[in-house]
């Protein structure tokens, strides 16, 4: 886990180098959003438990979706690459 004052100056030192381009208030609502659920999970918050929950009902939900359809991605993908070689 991450500790607070290392994300802050991580957020700092990031703050000339984003590829998104985002303001100062974007960037201070984005590192609320993250400070927040560190707290919650510091202090074992149940909604924090609810979140790590459906999140990972989410990626295991994810999972079986592409294995589901692999194979019709696969062909997509590289029908979809083929399009862009120089």
């Amino acid at each position: 886990m991450i500790k607070i004052n290392d994300y802050l100056n991580f957020l700092y030192e990031s703050y000339t180098s984003t590829t998104i381009r985002r303001g100062k208030l974007q960037k201070t609502k984005a590192a609320a959003g993250t400070i927040g659920v560190s707290l919650a999970r510091k202090k074992d918050d149940p909604l924090y438990k609810k979140m790590m929950y459906h999140k990972d009902l989410y990626k295991q939900t994810k999972e079986k979706l592409q294995r589901k359809y692999k194979s019709r991605a696969l062909a997509l993908a590289r029908q979809k690459a083929s399009k862009f070689k120089n």
